[in-house]
């Protein structure tokens, strides 16, 4: 009897198992035969392996490492402009329909899911439905109006010339090898600290500028692809000990310091024990959030921080990437330094008495360079943009999105559109001289993605754009270098991780000062 009740039991347990193992298999293939035939998105174009799982996705981004924008542009080649990417996402490229889709009047939301990747969730960037986003927006956008951008520019001017007299005094003409990026993630760091937060934390006087925040928050950026499909992720890195992360990954202790440090700012600035603070004339983000009308139950300390975190690490990674995209054109094409550098002596007869950055804006060939190399082929942030439309539907040509549905374009490929850009990847100023036009009739600029549009367009492009001006300047009004076994593979990107990257093994744009 007992050997018959334990085989009895043993195969109701298999029985059990069985049925739960034909079970899933059944709702499986129910779930490929929903999304391929009846799910909303059905009709749209796209690989069937994309409609099925969204692992696909995870494939190219994860396994492959940052792949999943070339398998877009490759799709939308052989599909067309408008295709289904995941079960759940369309995604469009199509130059003319950029401006239209994210309008400054658009109501979308973002991801949910998304917003915990930086471990910032509390900050503007990852407000996920739209007027929540907006009411925040609205606080700190004032902190980041060109006129008080242009106010500021008087002290980038300043760390400019810190960093063109360490490259005179102790690299020009000693065969001394300088990797641009860390000079660019120096320099800016350095401006951007001290505007944002009345933080100093001078950079510019590491040896090589290689400070080690700055390399840690490019290295960061390969995570993005784990965090993003994997939350859980994040919250295991935030249950782990800091100490131990940091004799895991040493360059991490930086960034936790970098942390550690806004939350004593934000201490001494609300109890009004702040020195350095005292010591500018510029509101830091700090007061702008402290001043405003969000409710006291909201406007905590960590609110405060990810806030002034998010604006930071958007906004080093970024323009340093595109000074030293920049920087490599410029010094790669002979005759472009040459054109730029002779219109600098004209508008600069003395190196040392830099004029305002109002004026540098009017310099045609200047304007050029940067619109074409440190905006347009550096790309800015590479992840496409992911919204959904709860009020409405989206149309497309044929094609309609319904509401809540995600969907995306990507500023690398409007930036990259032949029809737009004849010859995209080349190096080509001179398109931006004379006021040129798209086919259709539009200015070439409305096509300058880069900074994103609508109302989450970046909120710091009028600072980005300011350093660039007076960084891309200063320097090559003063300087002239050689390339040291660089060549555009170190520029060009070879993955997106929400940022572009170059192939494995790059160290960077590395130069000589003549």
């Amino acid at each position: 009897m007992e050997s018959s009740s334990v085989l009895s039991s043993t195969f109701g347990g298999y029985n059990a198992f069985l049925l739960a193992l034909v079970a899933l298999v059944l709702y499986n293939i129910g779930l490929v035969i929903y999304r391929l035939f009846f799910s909303p998105l059905a009709r749209f174009p796209g690989p069937k392996i994309t409609a099925i799982t969204g692992w696909v996705e995870v494939y190219w981004d994860v396994v492959k490492g940052g792949q999943f924008i070339f398998q877009i542009e490759k799709w939308h080649e052989q599909y067309g402009p408008i295709i289904r990417i995941t079960p759940w996402e369309v995604h469009i490229r199509d130059a003319e329909f950029y401006d239209e889709l994210y309008s400054a009047k658009s109501r979308f939301s973002k991801m949910p899911h998304l917003m915990h990747r930086f471990n910032i969730p509390l900050s503007t960037f990852d407000v996920v439905e739209h007027d929540h986003h907006h009411r925040r927006r609205a606080i700190v956008a004032p902190f980041f109006t060109r006129q008080k951008v242009i106010d500021f520019s008087p002290y980038v001017t300043t760390r400019i010339e810190k960093l063109c007299k360490i490259l005179e005094t102790q690299y020009k003409g000693t065969g001394k090898v300088v990797i641009l990026n860390e000079a660019w993630g120096a320099l800016v760091t350095d401006a951007l600290t001290w505007y944002t937060s009345a933080l100093s934390y001078d950079f510019l006087d590491y040896p090589g500028f290689q400070a080690p925040f700055t390399t840690a928050i490019r290295n960061l950026a390969y995570s993005i692809p784990v965090s993003t499909h994997f939350p859980w992720f994040v919250a295991i890195m935030k249950a782990l000990p800091e100490s131990l992360i940091a004799v895991l990954d040493p360059q991490m202790k930086a960034v936790f310091d970098f942390h550690n440090e806004l939350r004593k700012q934000i201490r001494r600035i609300g109890s009004g024990d702040n020195d350095g603070n005292k010591m500018v004339k510029h509101r830091t983000v700090f007061h702008e959030l402290l001043g405003s009308n969000l409710q006291k139950g909201e406007l905590t300390e960590d609110l405060l921080h990810n806030e002034a975190a998010s604006i930071t690490a958007a906004g080093i990674d970024t323009t340093k990437s595109a000074l030293s995209v920049a920087s490599f054109w410029i010094i790669k094409k002979r005759e472009v330094y040459e054109r730029l550098h002779n219109e600098l002596v004209e508008a600069i007869p003395d190196s040392s008495q830099m004029p305002p950055l109002t004026d540098l804006e009017k310099l045609t060939y200047l304007q050029a360079v940067v619109q074409e190399s440190a905006l347009r082929l550096s790309y800015g942030v590479t992840e496409r943009l992911m919204r959904t439309n709860p009020a409405g539907v989206i149309r497309y040509g044929k094609y309609t999105i319904p509401p809540n549905t995600r969907f995306s374009m990507t500023s690398y490929l409007q930036l990259r559109s032949p029809e737009i850009f004849p010859d995209p990847e080349e190096f080509i100023p001179e398109r931006w001289l004379n006021n040129p036009v798209s086919p259709s009739g539009h200015p070439l600029n409305r096509y300058l993605s880069v900074f994103g549009k609508g109302p989450r367009m970046c909120l710091g492009m009028n600072f980005a754009q300011a350093e660039m001006y007076l960084a891309l300047a200063g320097v090559f009004r003063r300087l002239d270098f050689e390339l040291y076994q660089t060549d555009r593979s170190d520029v060009d990107m070879a993955g997106s991780y929400f940022v572009p990257m170059p192939k494995d093994g790059s160290q960077g744009v590395r130069v000589l000062v003549k």
